[in-house]
């Protein structure tokens, strides 16, 4: 009589112990979801992808991405950029997320007419990373016209994010090209020096703040900001008419 109780009380514990293992197998992940702590890497709406510019310009609209640790957005991971194509860069070339997980930069486009791709790559790893992006290059002049006929006109920013600095400080344009100077952030100035000259903006001010002036006459333009370069040291650029 002893031995069927011994086969009863090993099909138990072995039942027993089948069920317990189940039970450890579904504890780690009940629902079946993603891992609460791999990160993953995306474009951010607005991206700043598939936007338009002119060679050797930068891009309007900041590239943006966004990573998350799970579905919560991870603030301090580390972005490296880069844009592929002679003369292409982005600035910064690496960032830290926020706490809202994105991290930016600016791409100034390469010397190439036609598409041109950047990226973002997530130190360390993360699903999605690299980040690509996509531009049009057009050339300098090429696109829609303005209102008077003239070439396109050039955007310069005044900038004191990352240091301070003309953005993109040394351009070249064609005769009866309209410069608009823009204030980003910080306290600028922007101030000829040499000849040929062309007039100052007037006094060091803040954002919001801009200032246009259309160049007639061929010639290369050295100017400055007064408050934190001189025209050959700091924040200083040309302006090449062609």
């Amino acid at each position: 009589m002893l031995y069927p109780n011994r086969s009863i009380r090993g099909a138990a514990i072995i039942l027993l112990n089948a069920v317990l293992a189940a039970c450890g197998s579904d504890g780690g992940d009940p629902g079946g979801g993603p891992d609460p702590a791999a990160l993953s890497a995306a474009r951010s709406e607005p991206s700043g992808n598939a936007q338009s510019g002119t060679v050797g310009q930068n891009l309007v609209n900041p590239l943006r991405i966004i990573i998350r640790r799970g579905s919560t957005p991870a603030a301090g991971a580390v972005v490296t950029w880069s844009a592929a194509g002679a003369g292409a860069l982005m600035t910064p070339t690496v960032s830290t997320t926020g706490p809202d997980g994105i991290a930016t930069s600016t791409w100034h486009l390469g010397n190439d007419v036609g598409g041109q791709s950047s990226q973002a790559i997530v130190t360390g790893g993360a699903e999605g990373s690299p980040v690509t992006f996509t531009a049009n290059a057009t050339a300098a002049g090429g696109g829609p016209p303005t209102p008077g006929g003239g070439p396109t006109p050039v955007t310069i920013q005044l900038r004191s994010d990352g240091g301070n600095r003309f953005e993109p400080a040394n351009v070249t344009i064609p005769v009866g090209t309209t410069v608009t100077w823009t204030w980003v952030s910080g306290v600028h100035d922007a101030t000829p020096a040499g000849s040929p000259v062309f007039p100052p903006s007037g006094a060091p001010v803040q954002p919001p703040h801009t200032f246009s002036h259309t160049f007639a006459s061929a010639g290369t333009y050295i100017y400055f900001c007064t408050v934190h370069g001189t025209a050959t040291t700091g924040m200083h650029g040309t302006i090449e008419v062609r």
